[in-house]
Formats: structure tokens, sequence, C-alpha cells
């Protein structure tokens, strides 16, 4: 399933700092006329222009808190990488109360069915699939996989993300209300669209994804007041959004963060990591808990986890095929280049590569030189856009 992009740019005029434009790995960004352009088919939400962004001018916004009022019932799933930031069951009560008191009538613990899919994925590596098998739960992996290593489709898992497990579950469940509103917390920019609003995902099962961030100073400017919940986390749940806490065995790859993610991506390309069953990735550091609108302390949520489940009291739900295997979680592109045309592409592209400077300066608006070879070729721009040829003429 193709997402759509979440990133925006905000400034009128850019400063030609030009650190987005190097800091995307998919070479989505450029500058046209003094201001960032984002090219949406290549963008996979990894936010590492944002932060980039000196002058704040990228941002990528979730839903506002005041959507709760388009429905007559709402949910909120709390995803376990949120919940692992606090220290002890009261703790983490309190957090649930808090997030029911600014606008819920329920607010769902979803780390059993994390857990019962991070379990369907070692289901599958350790017998079930004839060849190894890639596995992520971050949108931003999934997206990369779609455009740049369109090869490894064949080997990913085809799991549902968690929250829209959990969606369809409370569907089933409320079925008999009006007007239900399914509010999923976000802890990195790229889940942001993993719903319905705002981003015009008619296809996602959850209404509205908003960022943790956004309701953070909500709920802890004040003491709870409505009940506190009675909490059952599952521990398999909360170990998965945590690369130091997930199962390990010599035939699991785990990685989290951008550049091993990537590394791991290229060797698996080219067939190198065979004797790995499971490539487990994420694109955070830390894996979902060192989300990028995530607050507390990532490193300290592995030990909350022996506070918050010392010992697996229920395992994790066992979940029908129908809600764990989604045959559209990753896209094929819809038409795949022969080998001829991406020759013929390349020829030309280092045709025109030759006449470039070679210096990658970015002056022309472009990441570096390639990708500049590469908007010629298409037709996009011109030799004569290139500032070091143009001062030499």
């Amino acid at each position: 399933m193709n997402e759509k992009a979440v990133v925006k740019y905000t400034l009128d005029r850019c400063e030609k700092c030009m650190k987005c434009i190097k800091a995307c790995p998919t070479s989505a960004l450029s500058m046209l006329d003094n201001r960032i352009i984002i090219d949406e088919d290549l963008c996979i939400n990894c936010g590492r222009c944002i932060r980039a962004c000196h002058s704040k001018g990228l941002l990528a916004q979730g839903s506002p808190l005041s959507a709760v009022n388009d429905y007559e019932y709402t949910v909120c799933l709390v995803p376990a990488a949120l919940s692992s930031q606090c220290g002890s069951m009261e703790e983490a009560e309190d957090m649930f109360a808090s997030i029911k008191d600014i606008g819920f009538d329920e607010v769902l613990d979803i780390s059993d069915i994390e857990g019962a899919i991070m379990n369907e994925t070692f289901r599958l590596a350790d017998g079930i699939s004839k060849d190894s098998v890639i596995t992520s739960f971050c949108p931003v992996v999934v997206q990369l996989i779609e455009t740049k290593y369109p090869m490894l489709i064949d080997h990913f898992a085809p799991l549902r993300y968690a929250s829209e497990i959990a969606a369809m579950m409370v569907r089933e469940r409320l079925s008999d209300k009006e007007n239900v509103g399914i509010f999923y917390l976000c802890e990195c920019e790229a889940k942001l669209v993993l719903a319905k609003h705002p981003y015009d995902n008619p296809n996602r099962e959850v209404d509205h994804a908003i960022s943790i961030v956004d309701i953070l100073p909500l709920i802890q400017r004040r003491k709870p007041e409505s009940e506190r919940p009675t909490l059952d986390f599952s521990r398999a749940g909360l170990q998965s959004c945590n690369t130091a806490l997930i199962p390990q065995k010599p035939e699991y790859l785990m990685a989290d963060g951008s550049e091993k993610v990537e590394n791991i991506l290229d060797l698996a390309e080219f067939d190198l990591l065979k004797s790995f069953r499971l490539l487990y990735l994420f694109n955070c550091f830390n894996g979902c808990v060192g989300g990028h609108l995530m607050f507390g302390n990532g490193y300290l949520a592995k030990n909350n986890v022996h506070a918050l489940a010392p010992m697996e009291t229920k395992g994790p739900p066992e979940l029908p095929f129908e809600l764990l295997y989604c045959e559209d979680v990753i896209a094929e592109k819809k038409k795949q280049e022969s080998v001829a045309e991406k020759m013929a592409f390349f020829k030309q592209v280092n045709e025109v590569l030759e006449k470039l400077p070679g210096l990658d300066c970015s002056a022309c608006g472009m990441q570096n030189c390639r990708i500049m070879a590469e908007g010629i070729v298409r037709g996009e721009r011109k030799l004569d856009d290139c500032r070091i040829l143009s001062v030499k003429e």
C-alpha cells in the first residue's frame, strides 16, 4: 500500500543551506525557485529533513485533538512504545486515565496485538517460510523497500500494522454504535499516515492519527479525574517495540537506525545475508521507543518493561489469519522497468554525468551530480542549471 507523504514545506523562501536535501535517503527533496520541492513518490516520511532544517521549515502534522468532537463515541489506541515510557504500573494507569480525560470514551492498550504480530513473525521465520523473511512495522522501512529495493518485496512478511488490527477489532465490537471515531497515538512522523485523516487514506481502519507530543502537555498538566483503569500489558508486546528486548536467535538479525537498515538492505539485495532467517528492522534508534515524536528516555524503556510486565501473565491472543495478513501491506510498483530499459537510462545518465563537474555541491538544488543527471535525462532539469558550469562559461 503506497503511503502519502506527510512532510510539508512551510517557508516562503528557502535559506539554501541544503541540509534537508543532503539528509534525504531517497533524494526526494530538491530546490527550485528558492523553495524546497518534495517528490511525494520518493518521500518515505523518515523525518530526516525535518531534523536537518535549522529554520524549522519542514514539518509533519497529524490530526488535531479537536477531531474527537466529530464523533459520538471515541476510542484511543495506545501503542506499547508509549506505555514503555512509564516507570511503574501506577504511572501507566495515571497516563491512561489522563488520556481519557482529554476527550475519549475508551483508551485501549494494544500491546497484546503487537506481541501477537511479533510472535507470528517468528513463526514465519522459523519454518513456515521457505525463504528468509524481512519484517518491519515501521512505514519508513516498508516504503524504503518499495522505493529503493523492489527486488526484496517478495521477502517481506505481509503482516498488518497493529493499529489496523486493533481498529478492525474495535469496529467489530462496537458495531452496534453509530459514528465511532478511532484515534491512534503516533510515536514517529511516519505513522501519522496510518489513518484516514489528515492525509486522505480511505482504506485505513483508524480514523485519525495524533502526534504523541501534541497531547503530552495536556496529560502532564493535570491529575487524572477518570478512574484508573486496570491494565494488563503483554510483555511480548512491550518487547516488540525495543530492539534490546526482542528475543534473539543466531539466525535473527535485528537492526535499528536508518543507516544500519539501509546497509542491511543493500547486502540483502545482493543475497549476502542468506544465513539469516529473519531481518527485523526499525528506522528509529532503539526501535519504536526511540520514535521522534516520543517523550521520555528510550534507554530507560528497557528497564520499564520489567516494572510493567515482570512476567508474561497472559500470552498474546491467537489472531485469525485474515486479521494478521494483508496482501497490499507493501506495494508492487505499477510498472517494473525491463533490464534493457534500465540499462538504457543508466547509459544516458552516465553520459550526462561526464559533462557535470562531479563536486556534489547541491548549488543546482539537487542532492548530488548523479541525481542532477537523472533529472536532466528525465527532462526535469537542464545542463545550464548547473551553477559551476554556468560560472565557467
